[in-house]
Formats: C-alpha cells, structure tokens, sequence
C-alpha cells in the first residue's frame, strides 16, 4: 500500500514544489540550482511520509533521479537500501560501467548508527557483517544473501516479542520506527558530467563514443543479480541496434531471473523486486 502510494504521490508533489518554487534568477547547473533541487527533494520526501495511508508498521524505500533537461548535473535523491545507478554505455565496445551509485541507508553506517543510538534506538549487527569492511557493497556473487544489520523497533503495545527488526535507516512510512531514529529525509547525490570526464581525463573520441541512462532498482533484484550484469543487460537493451529485446522485456528478463534465485535461495520468500531504466541525454 505504502510503496504504491509513494510511486503515485511522490512525483507529483515533486513536481508542483518544483513549478511553485521556481526562481527565474536560479541558473540551471548553478551552485544555487543545486540546493535549490536538493530543497525540493527534501521537502516532497517528507510530505509525502506526512500524507502516507498506513501509519504504523508499513513502509518504502525510495530512489529518484532528476534531470532538468539541460546541463550536465544530475540529482538522485534515497531513503533506505534500494539504488539507483548513473550507467555509461561505450558505443565501440558495447559495455556499461556504473559510475555511480547512492549510498544505502543501513543500520550500522557510523552516522545513521549515531542518529539512531542517540534517539534511544538499538542496532542489531549480524557476525558476518561486522567481520566486512562496511556491508554497504554491491559485489554479489549468487551464492549467498548478504546479512544487513537492522533497526529493532520496539512493539507499540510493548509486548517484549513484538515490534521489527527493519534492514534500513531511512524510510517512508514505518512511523513506529520514527521514535528510535528512522528518518524519511533523503540523501541528495549531485553528479556531474563535466566533472567525471575531468576525473577520467577523457579524450574527445571517449566523451563521443559515450551514451548515459539510470538504472533504478530495489535490494530486492540487487540482492541476488549483480550490479554490473544488470547494466550491461539493461545498456544493450537501451543503445544497441544489434539487440531485439526491448528495454521493457531486459527488465522482465532480470525481474524473472531475480525472482528464480530468491526462491532456489530462500524459498517461498522474496524481497520486493522493482526495477527501471530510462536514457540520459546530456546537453
């Protein structure tokens, strides 16, 4: 209920802060534009956690991406562990490299674990994650689930056996957890093309051999499909003129696939799997 609430809702009152706040003296790719978008996010993430049906035990993860339609700046806005991926596609070569991604929110981040500790909340750390470097990479291998370090959540009723153990920090919804620490308020990565290529130092024949899109996608499929096999499926599907299938039938292909490893791994149980893609066309 709360996730289809959100995909309904949270465009669109984007997009109305967006219309009404607009100041024309704010240039598009600005320092200003920049905490101008960044503000909006914001503020349409936590209103729309204010106006979600639920209200209790029921929650979303949320990623957006913002392209203005002209520039070379993006802005991906997350609450919680689902990702979205900025995907370069090499014309020459065929390939998709991710270069970048958004942090997931979880538990044990040093900064989320603080917020949580000093609101009265507890983290619960599994072994396996403790003995990683942070439990917040990407390199799947199939072959096992990775343990997330959770959020316990106390029972309202204060029954000592109820309550949640939820894997994020960062939430829309789950307004019971919001007295121990969990927040609806994004994270706002700002990406620059004009920067990337300066990091790269990329020649003119590798900024025209280039093609851009997003990958936006829950824990769910990444939990159990690389990253990196996601872009490349997803990249073919968007740019080469050699591949049938459609970009809608490559995120029908992951989405089966996903669903197959979640059952051969955890059998009748599976994580919500969603997942899109769309071009970006830099100007």
């Amino acid at each position: 209920v709360v996730s289809h609430f959100v995909a309904l809702e949270l465009p669109r009152i984007f997009t109305r802060k967006l219309i009404q706040s607009k100041d024309p003296q704010t240039t598009v790719g600005s320092s200003q534009y920049d905490e101008y978008i960044t503000q909006i996010f914001k503020d349409a993430y936590l209103e729309v956690d204010g106006m979600e049906p639920v209200k209790g035990s029921a929650g979303c993860t949320a990623s957006s991406l913002f392209y203005p339609g002209e520039g070379t700046k993006a802005y991906v806005a997350n609450v919680g562990d689902s990702t979205t991926m900025i995907v370069k596609y090499t014309k020459s070569t065929k390939q998709s490299t991710i270069v970048h991604q958004n942090r997931k929110h979880k538990p044990h981040l040093l900064d989320e674990k603080v917020r949580i500790n000093a609101a009265g909340g507890e983290v619960m750390i599994p072994p396996s994650l403790r003995m990683s470097n942070d439990g917040n990479n990407n390199n799947n291998n199939n072959a096992m689930i990775q343990e997330s370090s959770r959020l316990l959540v106390p029972d309202p009723s204060g029954a000592p056996f109820g309550g949640m153990a939820l894997a994020m920090s960062r939430a829309i919804g789950d307004s019971d957890a919001k007295v121990v620490g969990l927040i609806s308020e994004p994270e706002v990565d700002v990406w620059d093309l004009n920067h990337y290529h300066k990091q790269q130092q990329s020649s003119p024949e590798q900024i025209e051999d280039s093609e851009w899109f997003a990958v936006v996608a829950s824990d769910g499929m990444y939990d159990v499909v690389p990253p990196e096999e996601v872009a490349n499926l997803l990249g073919q599907s968007v740019y080469s003129d050699e591949n049938d299938v459609s970009p809608l039938e490559a995120c029908e292909q992951l989405i089966r696939k996903a669903t197959l490893l979640w059952m051969n791994m955890a059998g009748a149980y599976r994580d919500d799997i969603s997942l899109g893609v769309s071009r970006l066309e830099f100007t």
